[in-house]
């Protein structure tokens, strides 16, 4: 099994490789940016739609069925990243593509100095505030931020910060609980 594991290495380790190189040469830094936050984002929606998922496993359905399926609902993305998700639907590889925007995210911090800071807030943020996370992120990171906002109700306030599978949670419902487990000690 070590073998086919390591296998599945260097098919991520290709495939992330290939789309940036693609991603750069179709749209340079910005493009890169951007097939990276749509990659993130598709990786989420099929792995958050089980009856996509299903489909795309079903052995009911052609390897150019698949492709095609891929080409007609993310049709608006990238197009190094469709026909990288394309090519991986044929194939039954699919399932790679959240480890494969790991590596894509990677190599964009490391070749471009670029990280992308997830951000959860209870409202919309502020220019002030997004310019000064923003710059607080480049000056602890050493790289240039771009932020993705997403706004979440549940948090009632503070944010969530998140790169490159670090998450810092200074949101109230954290703040809350932490205050309740310190007087149950």
């Amino acid at each position: 099994m070590a073998t086919n594991r390591l296998i599945v290495q260097e098919q991520i380790a290709t495939y992330a490789k290939l789309l940036f190189e693609a991603a750069l040469n179709d749209g340079g830094s910005d493009g890169v940016l951007l097939t990276c936050i749509q990659g993130k984002q598709i990786a989420a929606a099929i792995h958050g739609n089980a009856e996509f998922d299903a489909a795309l496993k079903d052995p009911g359905y052609t390897a150019v069925q698949k492709a095609e399926l891929i080409r007609g609902v993310f049709a608006d993305a990238s197009p190094a990243l469709v026909n990288t998700l394309a090519v991986m639907a044929e194939r039954g590889e699919v399932d790679y593509l959240g480890r494969i925007m790991e590596q894509f995210e990677a190599r964009m911090a490391d070749e471009l100095d670029i990280v992308i800071v997830e951000v959860e807030s209870a409202i919309q943020l502020d220019d002030h505030l997004r310019d000064l996370i923003k710059k607080k992120a480049e000056t602890e990171l050493g790289k240039k931020a771009v932020l993705s906002e997403r706004v979440n109700e549940s948090l009632l306030g503070g944010i969530i910060m998140s790169t490159r599978g670090e998450r810092i949670d200074a949101s109230l419902l954290t703040q809350i609980e932490k205050i309740r487990d310190a007087l149950q000690s």
